[in-house]
């Protein structure tokens, strides 16, 4: 009887077993280039990251490294339980054009993963040519988000660059205990040298739904929100996605800071929070925003004509304005305030420390529509300097039932 004898090389590295694919002592992590990566920006290394999660499981240390490198990928990198990938700052990991797929997710998106962590590297989704599916689950769909976690319990996404996603540059839906920070955000609005427009709809930077969420330290240029937060569903031009509305609560959104590209468009919104369905938010609290939008700094919304709700909401240090109309929508900046509340009910809503210069926009700094019910509000610490502008620059409230009120330190100036 012949026997076929597999031969394969172990080697041990202070007491690291590696079989296959080299582990790196520094980072306790396999790497990515030993495991057959090229790095060369134009060979699909996608199996080789398959290769590293796999045998970074298998050997224990459950953690990949990508090193400098150019990766092109033509399938999602997906990350199961108990895993971290680690990015050196100059790896670049690019989505294939008309992959149609995330560029990076966890593994289970039916039933969720718990302590997944990203850190590292500069990730382009190449949106423009992406095509995204909406079908009637969660796992037969393809968003086309640049990274997107579902059901993960217990997340961390950090110290990263995302460029040019069709859709949402992090998505989070149906999450607990999320801290994303330290992410800058780079939506190239042209794709080609022509200056053809790349812009397109749903192009937020974080945006996602959960409980114990902190979002820290964002910054960059997208074409729509910076960071939004939605209680579930979500409208991708008219066909609705299959995330269940939900309640979610302690929420903190701080240090966000929008940023004009070409040095004349803006992102649409720094800060937004949508409800679906009349589900709630409680417990939040906004700080330090700052940069100009071409909407509102902060915005709560509930959307499809349904009332939604927010509980105990804290807004505090917000500087900006609206500078920008774009062509298709001209009145954009004038029809929101710089922080505006739509068709919501809050039960107690304080806003302090808040600056604007304004030279262009008679809009006002606090916009509650017709559909607005709000139980107590509380306004601080108001600087308003304008030039040249004629009309109400602090507030519009006409039609909202506002039952209870304070409004104190408020400076409004004319520069000139």
């Amino acid at each position: 009887m012949l026997y076929r004898i597999s031969i394969v090389k172990r080697i041990i590295f202070s007491g690291l077993l590696v079989v296959g694919c080299m582990t790196s002592h520094a980072q306790h992590a396999t790497d990515v280039r030993a495991c057959g990566a090229l790095a060369d920006g134009k060979t699909d290394d996608s199996k080789a990251f398959q290769k590293a999660i796999k045998q970074a499981a298998k050997t224990g240390t459950r953690k990949i490294f990508v090193p400098k490198g150019h990766y092109l990928i033509t399938q999602s990198i997906k990350l199961p339980s108990r895993f971290t990938l680690e990015a050196s700052p100059d790896a670049y990991i690019e989505l294939k054009p008309s992959a149609n797929t995330y560029l990076l997710q966890n593994e289970d998106l039916t039933n969720g993963n718990e302590y997944i962590t990203v850190k590292g590297g500069k990730w382009n989704g190449n949106g423009w040519s992406q095509t995204r599916t909406i079908r009637s689950t969660v796992d037969s769909s393809a968003f086309c988000f640049g990274m997107f976690f579902y059901k993960v319990k217990n997340l961390e996404v950090a110290g990263l660059q995302i460029d040019s996603t069709r859709s949402w540059g992090i998505a989070y839906m149906e999450c607990d205990t999320v801290h994303i920070h330290d992410i800058h955000f780079q939506q190239n609005p042209f794709k080609d040298a022509q200056q053809t427009s790349a812009l397109m709809q749903n192009g937020d930077g974080v945006t996602g739904g959960g409980n114990h969420v902190l979002i820290e330290n964002i910054a960059g240029f997208t074409n729509d929100d910076l960071v939004a937060f939605a209680a579930g569903g979500a409208s991708f031009q008219g066909r609705m996605s299959p995330f269940p509305a939900c309640d979610y609560q302690d929420i903190t959104v701080r240090n966000i800071t929008p940023q004009n590209i070409y040095d004349s468009i803006p992102a649409l919104k720094a800060v937004a929070f949508y409800t679906f369905e009349g589900r709630k938010v409680s417990d939040i609290h906004i700080e330090q925003v700052h940069g100009n939008t071409a909407m509102a700094s902060v915005l709560f919304y509930s959307l499809f004509d349904k009332t939604g709700y927010f509980s105990n909401v804290k807004i505090w240090d917000v500087s900006g304005t609206n500078v920008y109309a774009r062509s298709s929508h001209p009145g954009l900046a004038s029809v929101y305030g710089v922080i505006s509340v739509k068709c919501s009910v809050i039960d107690r809503l304080d806003i302090s420390r808040v600056r604007r210069e304004e030279r262009r926009y008679a809009n006002p700094q606090f916009l509650f529509d017709e559909r607005t019910v709000i139980d107590s509000l509380n306004i601080n610490q108001v600087d308003i300097h304008y030039q040249h502008i004629q009309g109400d620059l602090l507030m519009k409230s006409s039609g909202a039932v506002i039952k209870n009120s304070r409004i104190n330190g408020v400076s409004i100036s004319n520069v000139e």
